[in-house]
């Protein structure tokens, strides 16, 4: 069975639907069986948690969800982090991932990915002794003094919206997460905290991988996005009226819950419209029929005019 993980914070209720359209994304292309493990907050509804559910349902697979609050070490040492109020908490869920699901390894995904191939081909390479597999930073060379700056090598440097997690090899090293720790209490200024803290604490034994299963948006010739897992990396992401990956995002939404929810909404809006033009007509239709039967009274005095004028 295929393990799959994604985290998010969903305040607006936006992300569990961009997470639906991931593991629709998933499911179109991939016939193994998958459990899905979903790291939240407190802000996932339980209508989109039913929706979430239904999906994985149609497909038969399996959910388990795991409601995160970060432990208190943590919390002090991203108190110092700026960086952390743009990406938010939820960024930090992934760190926690050989703690949470006891698995021997897991796909991790970032919510702004389409899978479009077989995830079963990333889930098959073989790790051995490795932490984990991922895939070089395509945009790591524009801030790579920044990166030099915290001891990690840009030419070796992960991105870690598509990582296949080695867990029981990471359980085996027990400093795992004071490392992580320790690296955040260090370096304060780190601008992307969890990647650079994966890449501190695993970039000395991973094992770089394809670069088709981690292809950022930007960095795609002509956006072939034909198999490949695509990364909308970066403030383009998928989801936007302007984003070339528009239509396969939108293709992959229209296999979740909440493509029905929408079309329901649009169904309800094309009825009261026609409800609107239907009375618009007949009260139309009234003041015409007032006008035909409405008669031109003219007075006495009129007549007497006109008969004065016919003798003239």
């Amino acid at each position: 069975m295929i393990e799959i993980a994604l985290a998010f914070q969903d305040k607006d209720g936006q992300y569990a639907k961009h997470a639906g359209v991931v593991l629709a994304s998933i499911f179109h292309h991939t016939r193994s069986p998958i459990h899905v493990h979903i790291l939240h907050d407190a802000s996932l509804t339980e209508v989109n948690k039913q929706k979430l559910d239904k999906l994985i349902t149609k497909h038969n697979h399996t959910i388990s969800y795991y409601s995160i609050t970060l432990p208190d070490d943590m919390l002090q040492a991203l108190a110092n982090i700026n960086s952390i109020n743009v990406w938010t908490q939820a960024c930090m869920y992934r760190l926690l991932l050989p703690s949470l699901i006891p698995a021997d390894k897991v796909i991790y995904l970032d919510c702004d990915v389409l899978v479009n191939m077989d995830i079963n081909e990333l889930w098959q390479i073989e790790l051995n002794e490795k932490y984990l597999g991922a895939i070089w930073d395509q945009g790591i060379m524009e801030v790579a003094p920044i990166v030099s700056a915290k001891g990690l090598h840009p030419e070796l440097y992960f991105n870690s919206g598509v990582i296949l997690f080695a867990l029981n090899n990471i359980r085996q090293n027990t400093n795992w997460y004071p490392e992580m720790l320790n690296f955040l209490r260090t370096y304060p200024d780190t601008t992307m905290p969890d990647q650079d803290v994966l890449n501190a604490v695993f970039g000395g034994n991973y094992l770089p991988i394809d670069i088709r299963f981690n292809s950022f948006n930007m960095a795609i010739p002509n956006h072939d996005y034909n198999n490949k897992i695509v990364h909308f990396a970066g403030d383009e992401k998928c989801w936007n009226k302007d984003s070339p990956g528009l239509a396969l995002y939108r293709k992959y939404l229209n296999l979740t819950p909440w493509r029905a929810y929408r079309a329901k909404l649009k169904r309800r809006k094309r009825r009261a419209s026609y409800v609107k033009r239907r009375s618009t007509r007949k009260s139309n239709r009234r003041i015409i029929y007032r006008r035909r039967n409405t008669r031109t009274r003219i007075s006495p005095i009129s007549l007497f005019q006109l008969k004065l004028i016919r003798n003239a």
